[in-house]
């Protein structure tokens, strides 16, 4: 067996101290709970206020009744997990990518979820990835070596995979065969993606961008990466004729909130963006709120 790094073997202690699972028995607690439906698909609603006209502000919100409570990130007693379990329970929601990679010798296959995954560009195609923690685990040592990704979405079906795959194994154990998820081969990177995903990009390496502690700034917190999106693979009835529009009914993707809770996107409205400037500032309403 390989030899655990320190960074390794501090990483479970880092994970005890955040304490997301507020439950001692959530298999008692789970087992009074209605079953998943996997039947159930998207559910169009009105919007929240169909009768909303410009400069109305907030609706069907009783917000001034509300007081504020002001956080220093950085106030005695503070640890930096409880700003971490705040970022994470009210950035909701989040989508979760199950990256993989490959080992720097091609030896070991690694897959691991994120949650810290958004869009960042468009031209060219980008994602960034954070991986928050002092410690630095396979996958960003894996991507900072060999410079290519791949990620995959993580829809319902393969949610419980997913979750396995975040096991803190020894570095030369891949969570592939524990997750029980195929690896399907890419077209330009050497690391697979997740067969079972509905959508799958590959990638390469652009940036790196290293967070510091600001009480010790000897101490790297995080780290962001940038990658740049050379191959996507979507199922092809999960995207329109322009090949641009994926179908949010059959991708199913889970979000991640915070603690340890988890769901879905059943529910949906559709929201016009408004017209451009030139044409809605002859628009009655909006010449009243502007007293033009």
């Amino acid at each position: 067996m390989a030899p655990q790094t320190t960074e390794q073997v501090e990483a479970p202690d880092q994970e005890a101290a955040i304490k997301r699972n507020p439950y001692t028995d959530f298999l008692s607690v789970e087992s009074h709970r209605a079953a998943f439906d996997h039947s159930r698909g998207l559910e169009f609603t009105k919007t929240p206020n169909p009768t909303w006209h410009p400069g109305d502000g907030a609706s069907n919100c009783d917000w001034k009744d509300h007081e504020f409570t002001t956080i220093d990130p950085y106030e005695d007693g503070r640890g930096p997990w409880l700003n971490y379990k705040l970022l994470i329970s009210a950035t909701v929601p989040r989508p979760i990518a199950l990256a993989s990679t490959l080992s720097p010798d091609g030896k070991t296959a690694n897959l691991a979820p994120f949650s810290f995954w958004q869009c960042a560009a468009t031209d060219p195609p980008m994602y960034s990835i954070s991986f928050t923690g002092r410690a630095i685990n396979d996958t960003l040592t894996n991507l900072l070596s060999t410079e290519e990704m791949c990620i995959s979405m993580t829809p319902d079906w393969i949610i419980e995979a997913a979750n396995f795959a975040s096991v803190n194994t020894p570095r030369h154990v891949s969570e592939w065969r524990l997750a029980g998820l195929t690896q399907k081969p890419s077209d330009l990177v050497k690391p697979p993606h997740v067969a079972e995903s509905p959508y799958s990009v590959e990638c390469k390496l652009h940036s790196v961008q290293d967070f510091f502690s600001k009480t010790d700034p000897s101490v790297r917190t995080s780290t962001m990466v940038v990658v740049e999106v050379i191959r996507f693979h979507i199922w092809r009835d999960a995207i329109a004729e322009d090949r641009a529009t994926a179908d949010m009914r059959l991708l199913r993707p889970v979000f991640r909130a915070g603690g340890i809770m988890y769901g879905t996107c059943p529910e949906v409205f559709e929201l016009p963006r408004p017209e451009a400037w030139r044409e809605l500032v002859q628009d009655e309403s909006v010449r009243d709120v502007l007293h033009v």
